[in-house]
């Protein structure tokens, strides 16, 4: 009698063969281990044309989408508008349309023109630049380094035996740093950065907006096949009506190229001389 799916683990037995349940079953992925024991995160890794989603709990009520292009359609502002403002007004200035505020002069221009900052590259919660995507991670025990091909941003997390002595550590508010405050721990074989104290000055460009109150931890966790899953949960009720959590995979990749970003700053150059040009035509006029 041939066997039914509802009748065949009797079957199996019967006929003197295991049941599948009986066989070995696969072991749970170990990651590789640093010499103190630890997770082993280093490499070179990259977040480009990962499929990401967001997660925020509404009424109760956990909800899960796409974060996707455009992803501002998704996060939880309070003031939208105000939140795009930034964004409307470099993509303004991408477009070759007049900013005279970016234009006064050297201290003027948007980070990114300056070669100082790609937005959200290597600060919190990281995020794909479309292009030059590759992080490194370099680590020791008493220190994260992640240094970002873009822009060749480099971020560096001390770290704390718990999560009681890492929040301890955290400077003064008054000191902000580029990329933030960050202090680092394990849990189990999970890195986690809590980020606190954002420069204003990064914040007032970034893509990404929050406030001097914003709160970012982060979650690093190999997961076997050269895959590093990332998780960041954002905590800033100024800017956002609810924390909201981000999550993808990175991959591992062969290296970081050099990023230039512009070969002794000669785009600064002939951005600059040619708004002065453009308001000397005008003034003939």
């Amino acid at each position: 009698m041939p066997c039914r799916s509802i009748l065949l683990s009797a079957c199996v037995a019967f006929a003197g063969v295991a049941p599948l349940d009986a066989f070995p079953q696969e072991a749970p992925y170990t990651a590789p281990r640093t010499a103190d024991g630890k997770a082993d995160l280093g490499g070179v890794w990259s977040n480009a044309e990962e499929d990401a989603t967001i997660t925020q709990t509404i009424d109760g009520e956990t909800q899960t989408s796409a974060f996707d292009n455009p992803w501002e359609k998704v996060l939880p502002f309070r003031d939208r508008a105000g939140a795009m403002a930034w964004r409307e007004k470099y993509g303004t200035y991408m477009s070759g349309k007049p900013q005279p505020d970016f234009t006064l002069g050297p201290d003027t221009l948007p980070n990114r023109d300056r070669c100082l900052m790609a937005a959200n590259a290597a600060a919190p919660p990281m995020m794909s630049q479309g292009y030059n995507d590759a992080y490194q991670i370099v680590q020791t025990p008493s220190h994260i380094a992640i240094a970002v091909e873009m822009m060749d941003e480099i971020r560096i997390v001390p770290m704390f035996a718990s999560q009681s002595e890492a929040m301890k550590a955290h400077l003064s508010p008054v000191l902000q740093r580029w990329t933030g405050d960050p202090v680092g721990w394990w849990e189990g074989d999970t890195l986690v950065v809590e980020t606190v104290s954002t420069s204003a000055r990064q914040r007032a460009q970034s893509g990404m907006p929050m406030s001097g109150d914003a709160k970012i931890v982060e979650r690093f966790t190999r997961v076997g096949g050269g895959k590093l899953r990332y998780q960041a949960e954002v905590t800033d009720l100024a800017v956002y009506l609810r924390p909201w959590t981000i999550a993808y995979t990175f991959h591992l990749v062969q290296r970081i190229w050099e990023y230039a970003c512009h070969e002794g700053n000669c785009g600064m150059a002939g951005i600059l001389s040619g708004v002065r040009k453009v308001e000397r035509d005008e003034k003939r006029h």
